[in-house]
């Protein structure tokens, strides 16, 4: 994959804000279905998103990744991910009842965890592992049902990145990922694309369809690591 040289996600309008309609179960399933995503302020506990980003930059500082030079591997990566899926605050963050309940208003049942949870990373300038446009449906497969719950782990402003989507893109089924090989493959878009994102703050909480396109906006910072998680969910069959 070659490598993006600047921030591909240029035109960006601010998200809405649904915490409005946190407890208005109609208004949540409409805007799901119009827009593909919702967006919260402040609906994960910040002291619990700030005790989970200290444990996971030291398993960063553990492995001297936050040294300014050093770059994991995919391998080293890999493991880092076992290590920070087991920690008790990764399994509360996920567990949140304010989180699972939004969950439940979208599918109209419970919603089961564990669907496929990462952890990330981000290094200063590190462009070429920016997470290009995509669909998470065109990797899950599946259900197109599937919700992705991406929290950052701490304040993102834009300087930060952080995740942005295309509203509505979950209308138009499963798009050709074109861009890429393997599991770099992304969506080819046009520059003027109107994007969704927001400077985020520890406690945010997105949500974003399987076939909602979105992408991470690159971490332009000289020296600021970014730490997100993505939990995924999909709804409780009926006859569990």
């Amino acid at each position: 994959m070659t490598a993006p040289t600047a921030p591909y996600i240029a035109r960006v309008e601010p998200f809405i804000d649904s915490a409005d309609v946190l407890d208005d179960h109609a208004a949540i399933q409409r805007r799901a279905a119009a827009d593909g995503y919702l967006f919260f302020r402040n609906l994960a506990p910040r002291d619990l998103v700030e005790q989970l980003r200290g444990q996971v930059l030291d398993q960063c500082a553990r492995r001297g990744w936050l040294d300014g030079h050093t770059l994991p591997t995919r391998d080293e990566l890999l493991a880092w991910q076992a290590d920070v899926q087991v920690l008790p605050a990764f399994s509360a963050l996920r567990g949140e009842r304010r989180i699972t309940s939004v969950l439940e208003m979208i599918f109209g049942v419970p919603a089961v965890a564990g669907c496929g949870d990462v952890c990330r990373v981000a290094f200063p300038r590190d462009l070429e592992r920016t997470t290009r446009p995509h669909q998470d449906h065109f990797y899950t497969r599946g259900s197109t049902s599937l919700w992705t719950v991406w929290i950052p782990l701490g304040d993102c402003p834009a300087s930060l990145g952080g995740l942005a989507v295309l509203p509505g893109s979950h209308t138009d089924g499963l798009r050709a990922h074109d861009g890429g090989e393997g599991e770099s493959r992304y969506i080819i878009l046009a520059d003027d694309v109107p994007w969704a994102g927001t400077d985020f703050r520890a406690g945010d909480v997105l949500m974003v369809n399987a076939l909602t396109v979105h992408g991470a906006r690159p971490n332009m910072t000289e020296q600021d690591v970014r730490v997100s998680i993505d939990c995924r969910y999909r709804p409780r069959p009926h006859h569990a």
